[in-house]
Order: structure tokens, then sequence, then C-alpha cells
């Protein structure tokens, strides 16, 4: 039954469809990296920010525009030449050409492309930040899976024990050395494993469809085969959870991007500022035009190519811009920028706390399964020799069915206590070497 079950379940989570064909924790993680839709998101949010600095660049030099019109006049109209009225049917053309300089705004434009500049930083860590994220998800999905797989193999193996038990004592049974209701006891406990094998089985199915969403993975379920290793890490110290914290807090691409953004206040607040000062601007343009009523002594039209060159003129100024009074709207938006500096500052104090807090609680927990993991290696071995003395007492009739079934039942969750342990330890000191800036999916 077990071996068949084996088999059966290789044949629905192994596939060769894809050229890798074992999938192994960072396997999943790098896939994850480049087909997440969040993280692509998160990748054209960055290039935005990458132009809006190129666009905050580009506010130094001088703005051009240009215009042309040309006009078809009949009746009572107004001779361009003389400014005196004429009834007669004419054409004319003007164009100009402009530039536009703003020399002091009160350092505005360099407060704003520094304000780009920290918003285009604290983009990358964001980018940064939701990769690492997702890391831990696709960790926690891929350990999911592997928990109720070995939650299956668990059953399986409880039911290879019960299937032995059953068939010994139905042979006891039919010579007179076990009772019925012993040997319908047994079948009642082993129909129960099935049922679990199962439940574990449609569980580790469903976890492995959650590690396919998160990864976006583009192929069939059965095109991901997933393999499962025991990894043994170096025994690792971490020090204390100030020290853990400290190198931490360095590195933390959520700490390094609210860091940006409050700096990017403080540049949005000066650049709001500068709007209380005067503003000067330089302009120069070029002028010029043509008119069928510009004509020659001898009344011929004078042509176009000469009358462009003698009506070109050029104008250069300088204007001066004074913020006397708009409605409050400089001052308002001052303190607007004030609030969102001190909401910044504020959101940074709060990150930097509850990481804190999680990183000590996170070095708090891994001692804790270690601790865990070594007592219930203890038991679980206790409970194999019990089970075995049990099983020998059960077959010299010193105790009943129930008494077995209750160790064997002991037994099984001896092993998966310890499985789960081991996986919850594996999860935390993972992150804290990540917190030792230790990336170990790369």
């Amino acid at each position: 039954m077990k071996k068949w079950t084996y088999i059966l379940l290789f044949i629905s989570i192994s596939s060769t469809v894809l050229a890798q064909d074992n999938w192994q924790l960072n396997d999943c993680i790098n896939y994850a990296l480049d087909h997440n839709l969040d993280i692509i998101q998160s990748t054209l949010e960055v290039k935005n920010s990458d132009i809006n600095v190129k666009e905050a660049k580009w506010k130094y030099a001088p703005s051009f525009s240009g215009n042309i019109n040309g006009n078809f006049n009949a009746g009572r109209s107004i001779d361009p030449n003389t400014n005196g009225y004429i009834n007669n049917q004419f054409y004319n053309n003007f164009g100009n050409l402009n530039m536009n300089f703003t020399v002091f705004q009160g350092f505005k434009l360099k407060n704003e492309m520094q304000f780009q500049k920290y918003q285009q930083q604290a983009a990358q860590y964001n980018l940064q930040n939701a990769q690492e994220q997702l890391v831990f998800e696709i960790m926690q999905a891929y350990y999911d899976v592997e928990y109720f797989f070995e939650l299956w193999k668990i059953a399986q193996d409880q039911i290879e024990l019960s299937e032995k038990i059953v068939d010994r004592a139905t042979i006891q049974k039919e010579v007179g050395l076990k009772a019925e209701a012993d040997v319908a006891e047994m079948n009642a406990q082993l129909e129960k494993e099935r049922l679990l094998s199962i439940q574990a089985f449609n569980n580790m199915m469903e976890a492995k469809a959650n590690l396919i969403n998160k990864m976006n993975f583009e192929e069939s379920m059965e095109a991901l085969h997933l393999t499962f290793t025991n990894t043994v890490h170096k025994v690792r110290d971490f020090g204390s959870a100030e020290d853990l914290f400290s190198s931490f807090q360095l590195t933390s691409s959520q700490i390094q991007s609210q860091y940006l953004i409050l700096k990017s206040s403080e540049k949005q607040l000066l650049a709001t500022k500068a709007n209380y000062v005067p503003q000067i601007t330089m302009n120069a343009s070029l002028n010029t035009g043509y008119s069928q009523t510009n004509r020659d002594p001898e009344n011929n039209i004078i042509p176009y190519s000469d009358q462009l060159s003698n009506n070109l003129n050029q104008t250069v100024g300088f204007s001066v811009f004074i913020p006397i009074f708009q409605q409050n709207t400089v001052r308002l938006n001052v303190q607007r920028a004030k609030l969102n500096r001190l909401q910044a500052d504020n959101q940074l104090q709060k990150i930097r706390t509850e990481t804190k807090r999680i990183v000590g609680n996170d070095l708090r927990e891994w001692k804790a399964l270690k601790a865990e993991i070594t007592q219930g290696e203890k038991v679980k071995n206790s409970t194999v020799v019990a089970y075995d003395v049990a099983l020998q007492k059960y077959e010299e009739g010193l105790i009943d069915i129930i008494n077995l079934l209750t160790v064997k039942q002991k037994l099984g969750q001896a092993e998966l206590d310890l499985l789960l342990a081991r996986l919850k330890c594996q999860t935390k000191e993972r992150l804290l070497m990540f917190y030792q800036g230790d990336k170990f999916w790369l």
C-alpha cells in the first residue's frame, strides 16, 4: 500500500516539462524574483523615479518656443506696415522665437532635484524591500509544502505500523489468541490514519498551489517538482538582540527607504519655502514678418526673404516676480510640508522600534526552538523505545489494544512536534542570517 502511494505522489508532483527537474528553495525564490508581478510593478516605479530625476535636471535648462502664423485679410483691415486702414485683400505672415530662463528662484530647482534624487533612492530600496519580503513569503510557502509532505510521510509510517499490527492480530484472532474486538479497534485506527494521510496529501497540494501563485509560476502544478534537503548550517553566534539590530538597521531596506523619504521631505520643505522669494527670469525673442502690403517705390511686393531680413528684431530682458499675496497659499503649503516632514520622521522612528522588537523576538524564538528540538529528539527516541516495549507487552497480553494505540499515537505526535520545531527553527535561523547581512538566496 505504502509503495503504491509513494509512486502516485511522485507522478503527481514531478514532471520533465521544464529543463530543471528538481526545484529547491533557492530555485523557487529566484524564479519568483523574476516573475512576480509585485516585483515587476516596483521595478517600473524605480524607472519612473529615474525619469523624475531627469525631469528635475532639465529644469535648469532654458525653455524655447516658436510661433508662426499666416493670415488672409479682405475688406477693411489694418495695414501692418502703416497701421492705417485699407480695403485691399492681402496676405501677411509673422513668426517669433522665444527663450525663457530662470536665473534665481530661491534655490527651488536645486532642492527639487535633491528631492527627486532622494525619492529615486527610496524607490530602489522599496524594490529591494519588496524582493526581500517576497523571499520570505516564498520560503514560508515552501516550508509549508515540506511540512505537509513530511506529515504525509509520518502518516504513511503510521499506516505501515498499523497494517503490520492488524495482520498479526488477524492471524492471532484466527487461532484464538486475540479477541475480535481488538482487531476491529485496530482496523478503525488504521482507517483513521488513512484519512489523516489523505488530508495531509490534500493540504500539501493546497500549499503547493499557494507556492505556485506567489511564484507566478507559468507552467502546470505537475511541472514543479520540489525536492527537500536537510540543510545543515554551521553553528552561528548571532550575539545579543541589541547588536543584531544595530547591524541590521544599517542595511535594512525598509529603514533606509524611510530615512530617504525623511530627507526628501526636508528638501521639499526648502523648495516650498522658496516660493516666498522673488523670482528673476531672463527672456529673449526674435521676431520677423512678411506682408503683401509691404512694397517698394515701384509698387512691387518686396520679396519674402528680404522682408524677413528687414523686419527682424531682437529683444532681451529680465523680469522679477515678487509674491505679495496669493490667498495665503504659500504659507499653507509650507505648513503642509512641515507636517509631511514630521510624519516621515515619526514613521521612521516607528519602523525602527518595530524592527527592533521583531529582531529581538526572532532571536528569542530561535533560541527557544533550538532547545525544543534538543528535547524533542529525546522525546522521540524515548517514545520509540516505549512503543517497542508496549508492542511486546501487547503480544504477551500484558496491556490491551487501547494502551498500545495510545503509545503509537504518542510516537506519531512526537515525530510531528519535532518536524514542526525543525522547520520553524530553519525559518528563524534564515531570518537571523538575513539580519546579519547574509542573503542566502543569492
